[in-house]
This record gives C-alpha cells, sequence and structure tokens, in this order.
C-alpha cells in the first residue's frame, strides 16, 4: 500500500492514518505488510507521520520502503544518498528499511555513484534490498551491468507506472526484470483514480490527486484515456461488475505481473481502502469473463497510440548518449509521483 500522505490531494490526519494501516494489517495477517513512502513526500512529513502511526501499532513490523530523490541536497551523490537515508530512518523511527530506492535518475550525479552508495547501505545493515524507480529500461541494464562489473549489490526491486491503460513496461522492462531475478512493484493501479469512473472528461477536475498534483494531469487526463475508459465502463455494466473490481482482477488475474510482484494502493479515507482490499480480494474468485478482456485491450490500444506518458524520468549523468536519447516524463519534484 502506499503511504504518502500529507499532499493537499490526499491529506489525512494520524487518526485515519491509524485506521487504514490497522485494517491493512488486519486484512493480510499471514504475511508482511509492504508501506511505501519517500524522502519527498510532504517535503518529508509522510515520514514523521508514518513513525507517530507505527509507533502506537500493535503486531509485526511492516516492510517499509523509502526512496532518495535527487531534488534533495547533494542528490544521489554518495554524500547525498547517505543523508537522506539517515534523515528517513530518524523521520520513521526505524532502525533499517526493507527497501530502498533511487527514485529517478539523477541528471547531475553519475549511476555508478548512486550504487556504491546503495551497497554501502546494505553493508551497514541499513537496507535489505535495493530498488529503482522511474529508470528507462536500458539505464535498468546499465544498472545491473554495473553492480556486476564491480560487484556490488543488485536492484531486487523495481517501482513503475502500470495499469490497464499503461502496459509499456510489458515490452522490455519487465523481461528485462526477470531475467535478473529483480521484482516489479506497480504505482498508480488504478491510474489515479481515473479507473474507479468518478471522472469525466467534460467536468471540472474533481478533488483528489487530479486537483493539486501538475504530475498528474498530463500522466492520465488526455482525451485518449476517457475514451478508453468509456470502453472499459460500458464491457462493466455489460458484465455486472464494478470498474475498480475489474481493473483490480485484471492486474491480479490476467496482467503480465508474477507472483513476487506487488501493487501499491492507495487510500485517502477507510471506506476507500476497503473497497480497493475487497476488489482485490474478488480477484481470487474468478477470471474476468472475454468481454471484459476484450474491452481492456481494446482500451489499451487506444491511450497507446497516442504517445502515452512514459514510464521514466531522464537519464543520469553518466549515461552514454544520453542527449540523443528520448528523456521521458517532465516531472516536479514539489508534488511526488
Amino acid at each position: 500500500m502506499t503511504f504518502a500522505w500529507g499532499q493537499t490531494s490526499s491529506y489525512v490526519d494520524d487518526k485515519v492514518a491509524g485506521e487504514i494501516l490497522g485494517a491493512m494489517m488486519d486484512f493480510c495477517p499471514e504475511r508482511p505488510m509492504r508501506i511505501d513512502t519517500a524522502r519527498i513526500y510532504a517535503g518529508g512529513n509522510s515520514e514523521v507521520m508514518l513513525g507517530r502511526v507505527l509507533r502506537s501499532l500493535e503486531g509485526e513490523s511492516p516492510i517499509i520502503g523509502s526512496k532518495a530523490h535527487p531534488s534533495q541536497p547533494d542528490g544521489l551523490s554518495p554524500a547525498g544518498i547517505q543523508a537522506q537515508l539517515e534523515a528517513s530512518l530518524d523521520a520513521v523511527g526505524a532502525a533499517k528499511f526493507g527497501e530502498f530506492y533511487l527514485h529517478q535518475p539523477d541528471t547531475e550525479n553519475p549511476l555508478l555513484g548512486s550504487l556504491e552508495a546503495l551497497h554501502d547501505l546494505v553493508n551497514q545493515g541499513k537496507v535489505e534490498a535495493i530498488g529503482m524507480s522511474n529508470y528507462h529500461v536500458s539505464e535498468v541494464r546499465r544498472a545491473f551491468d554495473l553492480c556486476e562489473e564491480n560487484g556490488l549489490h543488485k536492484p531486487k526491486v523495481y517501482q513503475g507506472l502500470y495499469n490497464p491503460l499503461n502496459r509499456k513496461i510489458e515490452d522490455h522492462l519487465l523481461p528485462l526484470l526477470r531475467e535478473e531475478g529483480c521484482s516489479f512493484v506497480a504505482y498508480n493501479p488504478l491510474a489515479a483514480g481515473l479507473l474507479t469512473g468518478k471522472h469525466t472528461s467534460g467536468g471540472d477536475v474533481k478533488e483528489g490527486r487530479f486537483k493539486d498534483n501538475p504530475n498528474y494531469l498530463p500522466r492520465f487526463y488526455t482525451p485518449s484515456h476517457f475514451a478508453a475508459v468509456d470502453i472499459i465502463q460500458n464491457a462493466c455494466v455489460e458484465a455486472n461488475i464494478s470498474m475498480v473490481e475489474a481493473s483490480y482482477r485484471w492486474l491480479l488475474r490476467h496482467s503480465a505481473l508474477a507472483r513476487d510482484d506487488g501493487l501499491l494502493l492507495g487510500a485517502s479515507d477507510i471506506n476507500q481502502l476497503r473497497q480497493n482490499l475487497n476488489a482485490c480480494k474478488g480477484a481470487e474468485a474468478a477470471e474476468l469473463p472475454q468481454s471484459m478482456l476484450d474491452a481492456f485491450d481494446a482500451a489499451y490500444q487506444i491511450v497507446a497510440k497516442d504517445n502515452p506518458f512514459p514510464y521514466w524520468r531522464s537519464y543520469s549523468s553518466d549515461m552514454p548518449d544520453r542527449e540523443s536519447l528520448d528523456q521521458g516524463a517532465s516531472y516536479s519534484a514539489a508534488k511526488a509521483k
């Protein structure tokens, strides 16, 4: 589940956050829960809130993952990564992170230095698994090669954009991750709420991520996405299934995700979380009918033909010939993911 609250578009207080985390832990008591956060979310305040809430809960501690971002002082240089890691651990009140990611490429620092810094953090016992997020497949491949050449710990998890309407990672990134034994964690599984059906192309932008976060409008709030959602919505009516449940069932039963991969679920209140959890649980009951699979494929083709939002954001400073490469998504660090 995603723990990235604190922004105007997804603000909750400690009480609601505690209810959400408690419900999530009750839902899957047989396996550890994964909580996702980052140094830049809400200016570090989401990590502080997470620490307060975790101290108030009983039971097995969840797996916490955080991220270092190039917009912070010293970026993804070794000193910058070490400083962000220490600040994040202090904010959460943890001795180590289960996962620690490079949040996105640093155009001013070399990738090798970042990987060496993460290697040292693993050896220090402060990080269990190294992660990457929002990197192009060519740079992910280079990261594995650099680790092999320099005797470094390799990335074990990649976090990226994936949902029924955004599947670009299936072409080259997922096959590489499978080859390297690296798991994938999908964010934006409902396209930031577009696949709930509450957003329409003709009306005002509703409260939520699209309202206040400039990173989301170009990502999903496009004519092709709305046309795709219409196709899915019509098929859901015919199949008598909600679009939320159909989307999660597609992800969990019909997508390219493997058993060791994961989904990040976001929620701004307990009811929204329960809806998402029940939808995921419903995926265990049955596969989607062929009519729904055809609708999802038709919807995806509409988005795919319209130059969809890239899953990567630029390249590290030492990426060969980076100026000639497709630069990927533009991004405002003031508003996270």
